[in-house]
């Protein structure tokens, strides 16, 4: 399915008719607004989602990359992925804490 219009196009035209809908009681202007709404909420949420994506993906490329670290720095005293795990959930928490997703280091 390919998309015509943006969600934020999409939005504001269901706002428009929404205002300017002719309904007696009221309920078709009601149900365009709330879906309206609702759109523009899981919009929001899809774009938390896909920089979720973007910051696992960025994680995954420093992981690769501590893997390395790792076998050239093996005196640390713990397994490679015990280093690893705790690296990578660092910068997770880090990641998140900076993109104001509730977390505090």
């Amino acid at each position: 399915m390919s998309r015509k219009s943006s969600t934020e196009t999409l939005v504001a035209a269901m706002r428009v008719l929404a205002r300017d809908i002719q309904s007696g009681d009221g309920v078709a202007n009601a149900a365009i607004a709330e879906a309206a709404d609702r759109l523009e909420e899981l919009e929001k949420q899809a774009a938390i989602g896909r920089r979720a994506v973007e910051m696992l993906a960025d994680t995954a490329e420093k992981v690769e990359s501590l893997v390395g670290w790792v076998g050239r720095n093996m005196d640390c005293g713990c397994t490679p992925l015990e280093l690893v795990k705790a690296r990578a959930l660092i910068k997770i928490l880090r990641d998140a804490e900076q993109a104001g997703m509730g977390v505090e280091l």
